[in-house]
């Protein structure tokens, strides 16, 4: 990742835990599983790279802002492969090693009460996409994306609950954008400004504080 990008997460994360001192602050670590993701590559021999799917985890750190909104860092990891719609000389036909990271803010407006234990919610999220070189290649992107979502948590006491949920996350390229390079195989671009799209379904242990 580079340095803006480590600037912004920090400087997000200290204005959550600054303002966590004051309000209800939810932990969730999740398992998930994350689908979807083509890149249209300019190149004849293998024009387009699909995105393995795959099971993903991370976590969410969360302050209740009142009783029916929350602030949310969103943390997300998929170790994945790449089916290309062709050949590269030398690698055939999948690349494997391929690591993306979601980091998104996400604010969420929950239905219900405090007190009940059912309560859905939908939630948007500003944030980047952190695509990794697969093996044999250079050149990791992070690229700016947001988030759309929703899910329910379901709490078992004022302490511990579940927390389920399903996000959309575009990443926004820009046209003719080179995302990785081989040693001998050259380096690989976009054809369109366009956006990866992924969905992802997660599920985790809620501990409040």
């Amino acid at each position: 990742m580079n340095r803006r990008w480590m600037f912004l997460l920090g400087l997000a994360l200290l204005c959550l835990t600054s303002a966590a001192f004051a309000q209800t602050v939810e932990v969730q670590p999740f398992v998930g599983y994350r689908w979807g993701g083509t890149f249209d590559i300019d190149d004849p021999e293998a024009p387009g790279f699909d995105i393995g799917s795959g099971e993903s985890y991370g976590f969410t750190f969360g302050i209740v802002t009142s009783p029916s909104s929350q602030i949310d860092f969103f943390y997300s990891h998929q170790g994945t492969e790449i089916d290309v719609d062709g050949k590269i000389p030398g690698h055939g036909d999948t690349l494997s090693g391929f690591d993306i990271n979601n980091f998104q803010l996400e604010g969420s407006w929950m239905a219900g009460k405090p007190e009940d234990r059912f309560r859905p919610f939908a939630a948007f999220g500003l944030g980047a996409t952190e695509f990794g070189a697969p093996s044999g290649f250079s050149g990791s992107r992070t690229q700016f994306a947001l988030s759309i979502g929703g899910g329910a948590k379901l709490y078992f006491g004022q302490t511990v609950g579940m927390r389920f949920e399903a996000h959309w996350t575009p990443t926004f390229f820009n046209s003719d954008e080179t995302i990785f390079c081989g040693s001998g195989t050259g380096c690989f671009a976009t054809t369109s400004g366009d956006y990866i799209s992924q969905v992802e379904v997660t599920a985790g242990l809620i501990l409040r504080f």
